[in-house]
């Protein structure tokens, strides 16, 4: 069991990248993944042929205009994880602020 991890940096220079930049945002959200960062989202893979599924769906939803880097991390390895700064503005995308959150770790 682990967290897949989907970081991006996508160019909005023009109206078409920012349409297809938020396009891939939203598609995320959509697909169960918690906004961790503006451009830093996570998923719960419960097993390794979800985390493969979760991989397959991003290649298809790719706007092919950025960079996109994907990282899996097991439990334990998110329950290291260190909190330097909290200070966040309120937002129900963001992991911290949405209450289904709660309820995907509650799973585990």
């Amino acid at each position: 069991m682990g967290w897949l991890f989907v970081m991006f940096d996508l160019p909005t220079d023009t109206a078409e990248e920012r349409r297809l930049a938020t396009k891939f945002r939203n598609d995320l959200l959509d697909a169960g993944y918690l906004m961790l960062q503006y451009s830093v989202y996570v998923r719960a893979a419960v097993t390794l042929d979800k985390k493969e599924s979760f991989l397959s769906h991003l290649k298809k939803i790719n706007p092919n205009t950025g960079s996109i880097k994907c990282l899996f991390i097991t439990d334990n390895q998110w329950g290291q994880m260190v909190t330097i700064s909290d200070k966040i503005k309120d937002s129900k995308r963001n992991i911290a602020n949405n209450p289904n959150s709660y309820e995907q770790l509650q799973f585990w």
